[in-house]
């Protein structure tokens, strides 16, 4: 049978995950000091000293990280290139460096080659943009011309329609009905006279030959006024109908050739529009390109943007695991692109970055204190506030691949006698989550979990019966109970062995009391939350929520915790 001690252990590391940093050896040591003053004998009851008792006590709620020193100010150089290159000029390890001063010279011959062959690009573009504006403002030019005829071809059409409407249409009107009256008149006056000198003839007054020339006079009249009829109705009839189409047909088409000519000149501007816009696009990107190479180019003179310690990023990673790379930092080592060079750390001011893990990240919040132990320098231990927390978690690498841990910062109070600390120092940090005043506990070891249950050993002759309690906060030595059980009440130190524990059934009372019940199948679950109804009266005010049993709650603030 396993001892006690390793039973203890055991059932720390179910309760809590091992990453945590929990205090297991000393949780042991409290927990059989107090056993031993705790356990009492009774007539029918065990004991040994694997009994305690639940008392009132304060307690803190602190978890261990390890981790490394950081400077709180610290410069990182990497290389701004976008390429791999090797380094031509390096600064000394250790050298106290002014700002400006030089620091790295990288390689730069391809890096020139192409700011020339971008430089040429760029005049070959501005070139073709001159060319597209000259185009531009030709086919405006040609644009306007041709608008322009269009319109004049258009007016004179419009004018020619007017002109013949109230000119020609009119005119030509008169003149044809002018005509057909005045042939009329003759034609009446010649018959008159025809008349006139048959009788003339009959008396012999006139000859034959004057009576045959008014005969042919009245023949003639007659076609005169029958033409002039013909030709005014042919005109009215007609032409009148054919010069107004004619004229009207002119101006419709000037006017649609018009509308060709605006919407031909329009397709034709933006085309070169277009072809400017592509051309000014070219050299932008010709331009940006060129500006990128500068800067690529000034880019490897690497300059010390601050006065600091010269420190190179592969002696930061030594005590790292590190696989494969290109070796130390040194002239003729190949550089990739955003590779961390140099550091220039400030050591007047330290910060503990620890790892945590991802059950306790929740529970550390900026602000807490700390204290951290520090190996190299003499194992002295610095007050410390927690800064920050990461903001994902970080996985354990090829150590342990399901381990999930946070990164948390912790700000040094740094002693006026500074100790020279210096970067990647190793350190252990001892963080104060919470603190329990005054309340009912009993050994982190007496609790143990089966589905929702979370319960207790409590003595019973020489057995063990199982009483459910409700768990509030927890550290690596205490739990916090806040129903099942009373100060005073004993219970069992380790986990029994299947002989010692009596078969009894959940009690629904107990469990209740502890915030579950038995559903109709008889196993322990959760009481259901009742649903609160909003009132008009406080539409936006939150329904109550119960805490969990896992839930820590606030912290209160203390100046001097106490172990």
């Amino acid at each position: 049978m396993p001892s006690p001690a390793s039973t203890r252990n055991r059932h720390l590391k179910r309760l809590f995950p091992p990453a945590a940093g929990l205090l297991l050896c000393s949780a042991a040591l409290l927990t059989l000091a107090m056993s031993a003053g705790m356990g009492k004998k009774g007539p029918k009851d065990t004991d040994t000293a694997d009994i305690g008792k639940a008392s009132i006590a304060s307690f803190d709620i602190t978890t261990l990280a390890s981790g490394e020193l950081e400077a709180k100010n610290q410069i990182e150089i990497r290389s701004k290139l976008t390429i791999r290159s090797s380094i031509v000029t390096l600064v000394d390890e250790g050298t106290r460096v002014k700002k400006g001063d030089l620091l790295i010279k990288l390689n730069s011959d391809d890096i020139e080659t192409r700011v020339s062959e971008e430089e040429a690009r760029v005049e070959t573009a501005r070139a073709e943009l001159v060319s597209a504006q000259n185009a531009v403002q030709i086919q405006e030019i040609e644009n306007a011309s041709r608008t322009r005829k269009a319109m004049l071809k258009l007016r004179l059409a419009e004018l020619s329609l007017d002109q013949w409407l109230k000119g020609e249409l009119v005119e030509k009107t008169v003149t044809n009905t002018l005509s057909v009256e005045n042939s009329q008149r003759e034609l009446r006056r010649l018959e008159k006279k025809f008349k006139n000198s048959r009788l003339l003839l009959e008396q012999k007054f006139i000859s034959q030959d004057e009576y045959d020339r008014d005969e042919i006079a009245l023949a003639k009249a007659r076609a005169d006024y029958e033409r002039a009829r013909v030709q005014k109705e042919s005109y009215d009839n007609y032409q009148i109908k054919k010069d107004r189409e004619t004229k009207e047909s002119d101006a419709r088409e000037a006017k649609a050739e018009l509308s060709v000519v605006e919407k031909k000149n329009e397709a034709e501007l933006a085309s070169k529009k277009a072809a400017l816009k592509n051309r000014q696009r070219q050299l932008s990107s010709r331009e940006t390109s060129l500006d990128r190479y500068q800067k690529q180019l000034e880019a490897t003179r690497i300059i010390a943007p601050s006065d600091g310690l010269v420190v190179y990023a592969t002696s930061l990673q030594r005590s790292r695991f590190s696989f494969g790379g290109d070796g130390a930092l040194q002239i003729g080592r190949q550089c990739n692109p955003n590779e961390l060079l140099i550091a220039l750390p400030d050591t007047s001011e330290m910060v503990a970055s620890v790892s945590v893990h991802e059950s306790l990240a929740s529970r550390i919040k900026p602000g807490q204190t700390a204290s951290v132990r520090i190996e190299a320098a003499g194992n002295q231990t610095f007050q410390g506030t927690v800064q920050s927390i990461g903001v994902l978690a970080e996985s354990g690498g090829w150590r342990d691949p399901n381990l999930r841990e946070y990164t948390v910062k912790i700000a040094l109070n740094m002693p006026e006698d500074n100790p020279q600390l210096k970067p990647s120092m190793r350190c252990e940090a001892q963080i104060l989550m919470n603190r329990v005043t005054d309340a009912l506990t009993v050994p982190v070891q007496a609790v143990f979990n089966q589905g929702p249950v979370r319960f207790v050993y409590q003595p019973k002759g020489s057995k063990f019966v199982k009483l459910p309690v409700k768990v509030g906060r927890r550290s690596s030595t205490y739990a916090e109970i806040s129903a099942g059980i009373e100060k005073g009440q004993r219970v069992l130190l380790r986990e029994p062995s299947p002989g010692e524990v009596l078969a009894t059934a959940w009690k629904s009372d107990q469990l209740k009391a502890v915030g579950l019940m038995l559903d109709p199948a008889g196993n322990p679950v959760p009481i259901p939350r009742k649903k609160r109804s909003i009132t008009k009266s406080s539409p936006n005010k939150p329904s109550a929520q119960p805490v969990s049993n896992n839930q820590t709650r606030p912290a209160k603030r203390h100046t001097k915790p106490t172990n």
